[in-house]
């Protein structure tokens, strides 16, 4: 295979954007994001705003949004946000506060994206969005709390009063992970590979497959960063890695990178030694399927691994020759199985890749 070499810019982060799009509308005044480099379902989020009353002008990868000032069509279809993670429930708890008009409070044991609270600080809202509790460096306070039965936990606690207005403004929003991810994976596992990654999202909440990445020996660097408010975006470069190491990646790492744990899963294939992949309880229900379509595949590519209630158990190997990988429509899983498929010297396509071919158009290229 050919070492892969240059600059490689991304779609925007989807659910960023979305965010970003969708107080837009909701704004008083005209609210311009630049730089938009959409994906082909951006159209049909364009038209979803226009549909609650908005005005939406894209020109030149620029967005131009004329609020509604909250004058908009009710009740609103939030399917977009979704609702099978903590994130997605809490997202649209607070979108629902907002449209009534009244304050909004949670609490968090981590950060897990929280693009929509930010995005509510930049359009000047007056939150608090901190972390509250003991000291978990404080090995005392921990075993005298213990003793006394008080859990010593520190926690992300989000307060919103009611909002009355939010004021447009001028966004960028930056470029989307698990693209990054992908283009990651090829150049940490192709010969010769040396490529830098333009304008990635670096947001903690979102962005940890990277040092998930780093933990089995992928040699990223951060070679720009740019800071505006609390958005934090840069360049990557990557390199072929010269020797990947299997570790323990816990709850703690994977909870900002369940979306690329396939990615992760690939990566660890060539890894030296065993790799476990523990995910969150609560995210259990929803990845189940994703990690069973990824132990059969690494089977077929025989890879020695087991499945579990809550992640994989793997064991890397040098070499992989196999055809017949299959993403059962997983997108993602697609962009994971397309590399496994390079690196096994496989003549055929995929199954069902054209999912990613049609969610990332041209990434495959």
């Amino acid at each position: 295979m050919v070492g892969i070499k240059g600059e490689f810019e991304l779609y925007t982060e989807r659910e960023a954007f979305f965010n970003c799009a969708f107080l837009a509308a909701l704004a008083n005044g005209n609210t311009i994001i630049h730089e938009v480099k959409a994906a082909p379902d951006f159209a049909d989020f364009a038209s979803y705003l226009r549909n609650l009353g908005a005005q939406v002008n894209i020109k030149d990868n620029q967005w131009e949004i004329a609020g509604t000032n909250f004058k908009c069509e009710k009740p609103l279809n939030l399917e977009w946000v979704g609702d099978n993670f903590p994130h997605q429930k809490r997202n649209q708890k607070i979108i629902e506060c907002l449209l009534s008009g009244v304050a909004f409070h949670c609490e968090e044991k981590i950060a897990v994206k929280d693009s929509l609270i930010r995005e509510l600080l930049a359009y000047g809202v007056e939150l608090q969005w901190y972390q509250d509790g003991p000291d978990e460096s404080d090995e005392l306070a921990k075993r005298m709390a213990k003793l006394q039965g008080i859990k010593n936990e520190r926690k992300w606690i989000c307060d919103i009063p009611p909002v009355p207005a939010l004021l447009a403004r001028d966004r960028f929003v930056a470029g989307d992970v698990t693209q990054a991810a992908y283009l990651a994976l090829a150049a940490s596992l192709i010969s010769d590979s040396d490529i830098v990654v333009k304008a990635v999202n670096l947001d903690s909440s979102r962005a940890g497959i990277f040092g998930a990445f780093r933990r089995l020996g992928a040699e990223i660097d951060i070679v720009a960063r740019h800071e505006r408010g609390r958005d934090v975006w840069g360049d990557l470069r990557i390199r072929r890695a010269k020797m990947l190491v299997g570790r323990r990646l816990g709850t703690d790492v994977l909870q900002t990178c369940l979306d690329e744990i396939p990615l992760l899963a690939v990566l660890a294939c060539f890894a030296e030694g065993e790799t476990i992949l523990k995910i969150p309880d609560w995210a259990v229900d929803f990845y189940k399927p994703i990690l069973e379509a990824i132990y059969e595949n690494f089977k077929i590519a025989g890879i020695e691994c087991g499945l579990y209630e809550d992640g994989l158990i793997l064991r890397g190997k040098a070499e992989i020759e196999a055809d017949g990988f299959d993403c059962k429509s997983m997108p993602i899983l697609g962009l994971a199985l397309h590399i496994l498929n390079k690196k096994a010297k496989s003549k055929e396509a995929v199954k069902g890749i054209e999912c990613a071919q049609n969610l990332w158009q041209g990434v495959l290229d």
